[in-house]
């Protein structure tokens, strides 16, 4: 009697093991990037120069869904939408208030929106934005001055150099030559193989393959 109770209870146990323990099936991997043959056209600049901001390229022309497949494999219903961004700093803006189409950028910042493996709606995002173009020494100049944040585990990618600059869900800061960019983004899912919470995942894992993507445009 004994026996046969303590054999059902481990056939019990055995069962609630099976049925809370997180099941790696459906889990999302995470591919590597595979930049397409492109350069993003950017004008020489030197001698201190800065880029007005109405004359920079669009966000959006830097990564392609077949690109962002690359890194998601199992991505759905890809999107991207232009946004507007404004490069006028506080200090520009104490100097001269005034309204210049120069300090503008019509299309500065790209949102993609994406469904992944497990996700009913196209829950996760990655966002790309431009921070800055100019003479390349006065970019290292601005991001060693101006840029908070942590040097990353990984290493540049590919850029010249990068910071996360959050903790939890922190983006990347990066430069490549003449343009400093933030890449960063969230996502709903768990990704396969791993036992990090997925923010620690993105920052990690995800963005540094999109940096690498962003890079290999800038010659």
């Amino acid at each position: 009697m004994m026996l046969t109770l303590l054999m059902s209870n481990v056939v019990l146990l055995t069962l609630l093991v099976a049925t809370y323990m997180p099941s790696s099936e459906g889990d999302v991997a995470i591919g590597k990037a595979a930049p397409r043959d492109a350069t993003v056209n950017l004008p020489e600049i030197k001698d201190g120069a800065i880029l007005a901001a109405n004359q920079w390229p669009d966000a959006c022309s830097f990564v392609n869904q077949e690109e962002i497949k690359a890194i998601f494999p199992g991505a759905k219903d890809i999107e991207q939408e232009s946004r507007p961004i404004s490069a006028l700093s506080i200090k520009d803006f104490a100097a001269d208030s005034s309204w210049k189409e120069s300090d503008r950028s019509k299309s500065g910042q790209c949102l993609y929106s994406m469904r992944l493996p497990g996700e009913t709606y196209a829950a996760t995002q990655f966002w790309f934005r431009i921070e800055a173009v100019a003479d390349p020494k006065l970019i290292v100049g601005y991001e060693d001055r101006l840029v908070s944040g942590a040097n990353t585990n990984q290493g540049a990618q590919g850029a010249d150099h990068c910071v996360i600059t959050g903790t939890y869900e922190g983006s990347w800061n990066c430069r490549k030559g003449p343009l400093l960019f933030t890449v960063g983004g969230q996502s709903s899912v768990t990704f396969k193989g791993e036992s990090a919470p997925a923010p620690f995942v993105w920052r990690d894992d995800v963005l540094p393959e999109f940096v690498r993507t962003i890079a290999a445009k800038i010659k």
